[in-house]
């Protein structure tokens, strides 16, 4: 603690893009293993269609209510940095109930219990690194998308353990990555309270709360959520379509990794492309190449295209998913004040989980009924999407 003391009153602290870039990488294993993998374990575990959608949704609507109440107490702790470490702490204790022999009410108990300490570390953590971007002008882009490509290789190994050992392995390799993100939270920076001035924001601090309620930017909040929320499908079906199809668990994951290789390279090169661009016009950009994903994903079998065709549609997630992201984090740091950055990032949270969650619980009944043609239901959340992010774009016009 008291280096960190001595790097904060010293300006910037030490290797401070590298040690946020490591916390990225341990938060994202279990992402790498939960999104692809854990639909598959409820599906060993006997659960449903119906029931996985529930299991699976049922914690996003906690996250909306607790990742904005953590964000707000990151941004009025004495270090937002310590908040992290407890959320850590708090998920490795929930995650180890998942080896209780429970049924699928006890499963859902404890996705539930571990919703709040679990999601909130993404938010956090991008509060503190967008600290650096006002701060030290460090590149956001370039520490974030180490959580990227640790869900890559994450993704990508998991498959091949689990097609060596089975499907009970997932929750030990999930407390595993959850310890290990615990361990990574210590050597995060520790910068203090968020300062008042923040160069980057076009704001008055006096009117940080109003920047909150522009209708433009609540507006372009609610787009990135129905945006985001044209996953639900894929996020939660995609896995179990392909292995009912004949596709072995190693494909799968990489189907999964390439995505994310694809992801890791928008973030890359996200600056150099995208940094002249309204926020607006960049998440317009990734809800139209949405929109034309989730159409071909559901043609790519019956086409006969098979894991080449698969392959290509996941790479567009670098712009259905990581435009519309980096969209939102670059309208936060234009607008929004440094001291209202964990709020932001809280109500952002709060947008996207509350339309992921809606779409995930309807896509179990959905996949019952329609199988892979459900997708057809994502491509009308992604039109919505554009619609409202060009609205976006024509009040923020008529704000200036």
């Amino acid at each position: 603690m008291t280096a960190a003391v001595a790097d904060l009153s010293q300006g910037k602290p030490s290797r401070f893009e590298l040690r946020i870039a490591l916390t990225y990488f341990a938060i994202f294993m279990s992402s790498g293993l939960h999104l692809p993998y854990f639909p598959l374990w409820l599906e060993y575990r006997s659960l449903t269609p119906t029931e996985i959608s529930i299991v699976l949704s049922m914690p996003l609507f906690v996250r909306v209510i607790a990742a904005p109440l953590v964000s707000m107490l990151a941004d009025r702790s004495n270090d937002r940095a310590h908040i992290l470490t407890l959320c850590t702490v708090l998920a490795v204790i929930v995650a180890a109930f998942y080896f209780v022999p429970f049924g699928f009410v006890g499963i859902l108990a404890v996705s539930l219990l571990l919703s709040p300490p679990w999601t909130s570390q993404v938010p956090v953590a991008d509060t503190i690194a967008l600290s650096g971007v006002r701060r030290y002008g460090a590149d956001f882009a370039k520490m974030r998308v180490w959580g990227s490509i640790s869900f890559l290789l994450t993704s990508f190994v998991a498959g091949m353990f689990i097609q060596r050992f089975g499907e009970h392995i997932i929750p030990w390799a999930l407390l595993g990555a959850l310890l290990l993100a615990c361990g990574m939270s210590f050597i995060v920076p520790r910068i203090g309270k968020p300062r008042r001035l923040s160069p980057l924001s076009d704001v008055d601090i006096a009117d940080a709360g109003r920047a909150l309620r522009r209708p433009a930017f609540v507006t372009f909040l609610i787009a990135t959520g129905i945006t985001q929320a044209s996953h639900a499908y894929g996020y939660s079906f995609s896995a179990i379509y392909w292995k009912s199809i004949g596709i072995e668990e190693t494909v799968i994951g990489a189907f999964w990794s390439i995505s994310v290789v694809a992801e890791v390279i928008m973030f890359t090169c996200f600056r150099r492309i995208f940094g002249n661009f309204h926020p607006a016009k960049v998440l317009m950009i990734g809800s139209a190449i949405a929109m034309f994903r989730w159409a071909v994903f559901p043609l790519i079998e019956p086409f006969g295209l098979g894991v080449g065709g698969f392959l290509v549609v996941q790479c567009l997630h670098c712009f259905s998913f990581a435009l519309s992201f980096l969209g939102m984090q670059k309208m936060i740091v234009l607008t929004i004040p440094e001291e209202r950055g964990g709020t932001a990032q809280g109500l952002s949270t709060f947008f996207i989980g509350t339309s992921l969650a809606i779409a995930t619980m309807a896509s179990g009944p959905l996949y019952a009924a329609t199988g892979i043609y459900g997708f057809y239901a994502m491509v009308v959340l992604a039109a919505i999407g554009l619609a409202l992010a060009v609205v976006s774009l024509k009040l923020e016009q008529r704000e200036a």
